[in-house]
């Protein structure tokens, strides 16, 4: 694992519990979970298939959750939207994101973006390299196909 990752990660970490403080968590862990970057056990999307994800926290299925997932290079998921806020920290790569009544914003390592719920957006890893990112919700995680947002 490079050092540039090895950093966003922590630095996505550090940031996600800067925007779920005061949130009140809906566990409590019982104990520690330390992983390193090779320890973490990435799974593909049911959705997907072309997404894998590590949970880190919480259910996505049924309420606040916290994941990493990882975009292979230039790939973009179809036009969606999702029934809870979607708050993503750019680990490593670059993300294109597109929302209704926007143009498109590029976010590189470092970057965050917070979608409303019911917010359709679109979004795309550049060829150049994967795109990693923490993606923390306070609510259940869903992708609703929409029809692609008006860009201004």
């Amino acid at each position: 694992m490079s050092r540039s990752l090895a950093v966003g990660i922590t630095v996505a970490v550090a940031l996600c519990w800067f925007f779920v403080i005061g949130a009140p968590a809906q566990e409590s862990p019982k104990a520690a979970r330390v992983w390193s970057y090779d320890e973490m056990k990435w799974q593909k999307d049911k959705t997907l298939p072309s997404v894998q994800s590590v949970p880190l926290w919480g259910d996505p299925a049924t309420g606040e959750h916290g994941m990493l997932r990882k975009f292979r290079a230039g790939y973009a998921p179809p036009p969606h939207k999702h029934p809870a806020v979607e708050r993503v920290v750019v680990i490593s790569g670059t993300i294109i994101v597109r929302y209704a009544g926007s143009g498109d914003k590029t976010l590189g390592p470092g970057s965050y973006s917070e979608i409303p719920p019911d917010t359709t957006h679109a979004v795309k890893c550049w060829e150049q390299s994967e795109c990693v990112f923490l993606l923390a919700s306070s609510g259940p995680f869903a992708i609703i196909p929409s029809s692609p947002p008006d860009s201004q």
